[in-house]
């Protein structure tokens, strides 16, 4: 059972939206980011990355962030809905379509694990991220949530998507629409509808979530009439069905074999598994269980399906830990995976000649290619209480910052 709240989204001007939404600032290169910043005097990345800001001072630079925004809606930038609305959200990317509601989701539910995570989170992350908040007072960029299909809200968004949208336009070949629900009887329509559904997940943005759980908390501490209205108790949220995402794997690339060479990186992994060598290249795993290696310019599979497992730990038979547990840990002595530097993520978006080339350019010694978790698979660790390693799964469809607004 979770609520959803509507909320009066301030969004740039129609006729403007292609210029001013942006990418997510870490899907940019420094250079990228240059680009806009010189050319584009709109984009919402002049907010994040504004003129004046110090780069010495922490707090002076998000209070630069915060007066930037407060100049885009001066200059009608950016306007705000008069009343409290849901938004109908979809994206299509190389033929892929992706509907959900975008709306508030309640921390409440995230403490009490109606939101379930399935991810570590880093405190210092958690913490950084919460002093963003708390000094800019707005989410750009909302948490993506899922929940299993849901006939009641698919009618309703398929209806809603024959009408017109308020925005639709494309931009990097991904084409993003917005439709936006405002009449009261709609709104209800659909909060009752996430009422009946007994648990959501996050499929990405778990640091957005713990953050605002945490300033949601150190607002209440200061503030003696807290009721759990307030507004810094809810957080952006865009709601997907589970077969609206398309879930790619995260793979995974070594600096170096630990000393090993790669003939005898090879043998370490004979004495655990069956490795073959792939006459076929250019193809990802097509099936668990199953880890493709790319070193010295050749392809193998690691099959690893012989292992045993408790079958009450659904996170240990995932091939994202496998991989973790029997090769980088042991015979690598990657244990670390979130600050070791030795090893890096790839998203499964990227191809095999991508990860040929990175290899044979000498900056790394060897890829892990792996199968895609299921949804499924994320929902039983997530029921379970427990976490996948860090950089598990990579989610589509990835959400704009600076289109829906919440001002806190």
């Amino acid at each position: 059972m979770c609520v959803i709240n509507p909320f009066s989204a301030l969004r740039p001007a129609p006729d403007i939206v292609a210029k001013v939404a942006s990418h997510s600032v870490e899907r940019y290169s420094k250079d990228e980011i240059k680009q806009v910043l010189a050319h584009n005097p709109i984009s919402f990345l002049q907010v994040i990355n504004p003129a004046d800001a110090s780069t010495q001072n922490t707090t002076e630079h998000l209070y630069s962030i915060k007066k930037k925004l407060q100049d885009f809606v001066s200059k009608k930038v950016f306007i705000q809905d008069e009343t409290p609305c849901l938004y109908i959200y979809r994206q299509i990317k190389n033929q892929r379509h992706h509907i959900g509601i975008i709306g508030l989701a309640s921390v409440d539910d995230y403490n009490n694990s109606s939101i379930k995570i399935h991810e570590q989170t880093l405190a210092q992350r958690e913490e950084k991220l919460k002093e963003y908040l708390d000094v800019c007072e707005f989410n750009a960029e909302p948490v993506c949530l899922t929940y299993p299909h849901n006939k009641g809200l698919n009618e309703f968004m398929q209806a809603k998507i024959k009408q017109t949208p308020l925005y639709d336009y494309v931009i990097d070949e991904i084409n993003h629409a917005v439709w936006i629900v405002n009449k009261p009887e709609e709104i209800e329509l659909i909060q009752t509808l996430f009422r009946n559904i007994p648990a959501i997940y996050i499929a990405d943005g778990h640091h957005r979530a713990a953050s605002s759980a945490r300033l949601a908390e150190m607002r209440k501490e200061s503030n003696p009439k807290h009721t759990g209205k307030e507004a810094y108790n809810f957080f952006t949220a865009a709601l997907f069905a589970d077969d609206e995402l398309t879930i790619f794997s995260y793979n995974r690339i070594v600096q170096s074999l630990n000393g090993l060479t790669a003939e005898a990186f090879l043998n370490e992994l004979r004495k655990k598994f069956v490795v073959s060598l792939l006459k076929e290249k250019g193809k990802q795993p097509g099936h668990k269980n199953s880890l493709f290696l790319y070193i010295e310019k050749n392809w193998y599979n690691i099959a690893v399906d012989t292992l045993k497992h408790h079958p009450n730990n659904p996170v240990d038979k995932l091939d994202v830990s496998i991989l973790s547990d029997y090769i980088l840990s042991p015979i690598l002595d990657i244990k670390d995976l979130r600050n070791d530097r030795r090893i890096s993520f790839v998203p499964g978006i990227k191809t095999p000649e991508d990860i040929e080339k990175f290899i044979n350019s000498g900056k790394a010694s060897a890829a892990f290619c792996l199968y895609p978790i299921s949804f499924e698979e994320l929902i039983s660790v997530a029921d379970s209480g427990k976490e996948m390693p860090p950089k598990s799964t990579w989610i589509e469809p990835k959400l704009e910052s600076g289109l829906l607004i919440y001002s806190f």
